[in-house]
């Protein structure tokens, strides 16, 4: 029996230990890491089938671990689960763009750690359990969205059927060979032995019949005596015939019955690869989107700030990473919208924001100088063309990245703008809001 390995990574003794002694109840093994460069230390040389990551620990804490980790091919592929006393939607939607699969509270009741271990795959026990307590064990496993992936059996699909089907083929002919072989060598042997006995009776009764001149009998009765052992012999075959007939039927039959089992586990298999495809690629975009959702957070643009500037490098840079650890396939989208805002205009007809205490009817604008232009070269930085031109993330990974500049016209604006009698301020706040970058995360062909 394979025992599972989990890992369990946190500057807490006590922590560690009492998690150490829960998992080892289901039959695992568990290995210690008091922080995040000791569990990446530890990774280098050894991989588990499940992390749980404390949040808060000296040096390197576990979102910073967590990310790391999925970077690596090759341990990006392991489960980590928030080991932490943090909580709250916004920190499990952190947690879970970064990689891990979900969050426990540090007190974890045992039925939720039996149902999470269950859901992951790590143990095989089954147990009836009262409606209450697997509803209340669902609600504490917070932000969990485990579906593990099903191995496919070494000897699944078309070359089992194939074997099934020229085994079975096989022994039709070698059964047919069989039968006709056996029903030759009875009947000649049959035939063989009626033909000695009587060629000696005939060869004394022509004796006989020379010694008395009785010629015409010696004819008929040789005609009698060959005619005696073909009838045999036709009988013989005949009913080797209808045997073989028989046993050929029955193969036959054994034949379709074995097709139509294959047909019904190849349906049956299909069926279950669709349905484990749909809820992988539900799980996938449920992932994507917490993705997406997290980058828009921090996407507002300053009034005088270039849209595309050295902080959308380092955002986009932190995206294509996680993406291309999932073996992502699609494209990134950045979109620059503007905010209308509130301007006056100095001396030199330079527009600027207005002070936050004029009226917003006493603006002399109501937007923004890049309002008919829609030139990605006017909204970036030198760092951040460079980036697209040569970054492996860009270049490498087979994820397209687009960038697009809206003018006022194409521009959507995300918050509605007040209305009545409004100061500048009022006026510009929301502008701001509007005024942002929106990353789009695209599945398909580039």
């Amino acid at each position: 029996m394979a025992f599972k390995r989990a890992l369990v990574v946190d500057d807490s003794k006590s922590a560690r230990l009492s998690l150490k002694r829960s998992l080892e109840q289901h039959g695992l093994l568990v290995d210690l890491a008091e922080s995040g460069e000791d569990c990446l230390t530890f990774l280098e040389d050894q991989l588990v089938d499940v992390i749980f990551m404390d949040h808060v620990m000296p040096g390197m804490d576990g979102l910073e671990a967590v990310s790391a980790i999925k970077r690596n091919p090759r341990t990006a592929t392991i489960p980590v689960m928030m080991y932490t006393t943090k909580e709250g939607e916004v920190y499990v939607s952190q947690a879970r763009a970064l990689g891990a699969i979900g969050v426990l509270p540090k007190e974890v009741q045992p039925g939720v750690l039996f149902e999470m271990l269950l859901k992951l795959g790590l143990i095989s026990e089954r147990r009836e359990n009262d409606p209450a307590t697997t509803e209340e064990a669902a609600n504490r496993l917070v932000g969990a969205d485990i579906h593990p992936e099903v191995p496919a059996h070494p000897n699944a699909g078309t070359p089992m059927e194939a074997r099934v089907v020229r085994v079975l083929e096989d022994q039709h002919l070698a059964l047919r060979s069989d039968i006709m072989r056996s029903h030759r060598n009875f009947a000649k042997e049959v035939a063989g032995e009626v033909f000695d006995r009587q060629r000696a009776e005939l060869e004394l009764r022509r004796a006989e019949e020379e010694s008395t001149g009785q010629r015409p009998a010696i004819i008929m009765g040789l005609a009698v005596l060959f005619a005696v052992p073909a009838l045999i012999f036709l009988a013989l075959y005949w009913q080797a015939s209808d045997e073989r007939d028989v046993a050929l039927r029955e193969v036959d039959r054994l034949s379709n019955v074995a097709k139509r089992h294959v047909d019904a586990a190849t349906a049956q298999r299909s069926a279950l690869r669709s349905n484990f495809s749909s809820e992988r690629n539900r799980a996938q975009t449920r992932f994507l989107d917490a993705l997406q959702w997290a980058v828009n957070e921090a996407s507002q643009v300053g009034f005088a700030e270039l849209a595309f500037n050295e902080a959308r490098v380092e955002q986009l840079s932190e995206l294509l990473t996680h993406l291309a650890s999932l073996g992502f396939r699609g494209a990134v989208r950045m979109e620059s919208h503007l905010g209308e805002f509130c301007l006056v205009s100095d001396d030199a007809g330079i527009y600027q924001l207005a002070e936050p205490a004029l009226s917003a009817s006493a603006c002399a604008l109501i937007g923004h100088p890049l309002d008919n232009s829609t030139f990605v070269s006017e909204r970036q930085s030198v760092d951040f063309a460079d980036f697209l031109a040569g970054s492996p993330l860009v270049t490498q990974t087979g994820i397209a990245v687009q960038i697009i500049a809206h003018d006022r016209t194409d521009s959507l604006a995300r918050y509605p703008y007040p209305t009545g009698n409004v100061s500048a301020g009022e006026w510009n706040r929301v502008a701001a809001m509007n005024h942002r970058i929106e990353f789009s995360v695209v599945s398909g062909s580039p």
